[in-house]
C-alpha cells in the first residue's frame, strides 16, 4: 500500500506540473511544525512579510505503562508552535513540545517560487516552487515524530534544579537539526477551463532526515509504513465564502497515511485530523505510543504584525491630530469673535467726527491688521493638518 501511495503522488505531481496554473495558494499550520499539510512541510511561504500565526495542538497519545516505568498514558499530547514571514522568502518559528517545556526551532527557505512563473508558456509555466527547511533546531535531539522523547528527573547536590532527561525507548534517536527539501505544484480547476468549479487543488512532494527518517532503532514498532525519508500529499481547497477556506489533506509523512480538514476564516484557524490511518489498534500497539489511530485538532491565529503595529501608530496619530484641530478651531472662534468686536469699535470710531478719538482709531486699525494676520496663519495651519491625515482616517468635521 505504501508503494502504491508513493506512486499515485508521484504521478499526480508530474500531472499537476503540466497544466495551466493562475491562483495564488495558501496552507494551514501543521500540527507541529509551521505551514503545511497534517504533519508534512510545503515549498510555500506567506507572500506578505510580517504574517504570523500562532498555533496550539493536541493528540491522543495512550499506551500502557513501559517496562522501564516511561507512562504514556497521559491521554493527550499538546504542543504549540508561532511563526513568521520574512520578504516572501523565509519563514521562521519555534516549536514547544510539553510544558517541561523542551523545544526547537524551525525553519523554511523558498528557493523557487511557483507564483514568478504562473502565465508563462512553455515549461517555464509549469515549475513548481522547491523549498529546503529545517526542523527541531535545539538541545532536544532525541524527540520522535510526536515530539515525544524527554522526561524530568530530580537535579543533583551541585544543581538542584530539575533536569530533562531522554527517556529508555528514546535514547537511540538523533532527530536535532532534521533536513528537508520539497516541491509543491498548485492550481485551480476552473484555471482549466469555466466549465470547472472553482477549487484549488496543490500536490507536494519531498524527502527529509532525522524526523522523516530515524526510528531511533524501533523498527516495525515505530512505524510499520516507513519510506525511508519520502514524504508527500495532497490538499482541496474549497471557499464557502470571501473570508473563508476549507481544506481537505491527504499525506504520508514518511511513516504513515494521515488526514485532516482545516478551516480558515479571517485568520482564525481550526483543525481536526485522523492520523495514523494505515495502523493497527492501540491494543495491538501497547505499550508503545505508535502504530495506532490518533486523533488530533489544532486552533489557530493569523495576521501580520507590521499591519497591527502600524494600524496602531496611525490610530494614535489620527487622535493626535483630531486633538491640534479641535485646539485650532476653538483658537479660530476667538479670533474671530475678536475680529468682529474691532470692526465695531472702529465702525463707531469712524461715526465720530472727532480729531481725539482719530488716535484710537488708528490703533483699532493697526490691532485689526494684526488679528487678520493672526487668523491667515491658523486657518493656513488647519488646512495643512487635516491634509496631513491618512486617506480614509480623516475624522468628520
Amino acid at each position: 500500500m505504501s508503494g502504491t501511495l508513493s506512486c499515485a503522488l508521484i504521478a499526480a505531481l508530474a500531472m499537476s506540473v503540466a497544466l495551466p496554473v493562475r491562483a495564488q495558494q495558501s496552507y494551514p499550520q501543521t500540527l507541529y511544525w509551521g505551514s503545511g499539510l497534517v504533519d508534512i512541510p510545503v515549498a510555500w511561504v506567506s507572500p506578505v512579510s510580517g504574517d504570523f500565526t500562532l498555533g496550539m495542538s493536541g493528540k491522543t497519545i495512550e499506551g500502557s505503562r513501559f517496562t522501564s516505568g516511561i507512562d504514556f498514558g497521559r491521554g493527550l499530547n499538546a504542543n504549540a508552535a508561532v511563526s513568521l514571514s520574512l520578504l516572501g522568502r523565509a519563514e521562521l518559528g519555534l516549536a514547544f513540545y510539553s510544558d517541561n517545556p523542551e523545544w526547537g526551532f524551525f525553519g523554511r527557505a523558498l528557493l523557487l517560487d511557483e507564483e514568478k512563473f504562473r502565465g508563462r508558456e512553455g515549461v517555464a509555466g509549469w515549475v513548481p516552487s522547491i523549498a529546503v527547511g529545517l526542523r527541531n533546531v535545539g538541545p532536544y535531539s532525541k524527540i520522535d515524530r510526536f515530539g515525544l522523547g524527554y522526561r524530568m528527573v530530580p537535579g543533583t547536590i551541585s544543581d538542584p534544579s530539575r533536569q530533562h532527561e531522554a527517556d529508555a525507548i528514546h535514547q537511540n534517536f538523533s532527530t536535532g537539526e532534521t533536513v528537508y527539501g520539497v516541491a509543491t505544484k498548485s492550481f485551480l480547476l476552473s484555471d482549466l477551463g469555466e466549465s470547472m468549479p472553482h477549487i484549488g487543488m496543490s500536490f507536494s512532494l519531498g524527502y527529509g532526515n532525522g524526523l522523516f527518517e530515524d526510528d531511533g532503532g524501533l523498527g516495525d514498532v515505530y512505524a510499520k509504513h516507513s519510506t525511508g525519508g519520502l514524504f508527500g500529499g495532497v490538499k482541496m481547497d474549497l471557499f464557502p465564502s470571501p473570508q473563508s477556506v476549507l481544506s481537505f489533506m491527504a499525506e504520508n509523512n514518511a511513516w504513515d497515511y494521515n488526514l485532516g480538514l482545516a478551516l480558515d476564516y479571517r485568520g482564525l484557524q481550526a483543525g481536526v485530523y485522523w492520523t495514523e490511518v494505515g495502523s493497527g489498534s492501540k491494543a495491538d500497539a501497547a505499550p508503545y505510543p505508535y502504530n495506532y489511530n490518533k486523533f488530533a485538532f489544532s486552533v489557530g491565529w493569523r495576521s501580520n504584525a507590521l499591519a497591527l503595529l502600524r494600524g496602531n501608530v496611525l490610530q494614535d496619530r489620527v487622535a493626535e491630530l483630531e486633538r491640534e484641530r479641535e485646539s485650532l478651531q476653538a483658537e479660530l472662534q476667538t479670533r474671530q469673535t475678536r475680529v468682529a468686536s474691532l470692526q465695531l469699535e472702529i465702525e463707531r470710531y469712524r461715526a465720530q467726527n472727532v480729531l481725539d478719538l482719530e488716535q484710537r482709531r488708528a490703533q483699532a486699525e493697526q490691532a485689526l491688521q494684526t488679528e487678520r494676520e493672526a487668523l491667515r496663519r491658523i486657518e493656513e495651519r488647519l488646512r495643512r493638518l487635516e491634509q496631513s491625515v491618512p486617506p480614509g482616517d480623516s475624522p468628520e468635521r
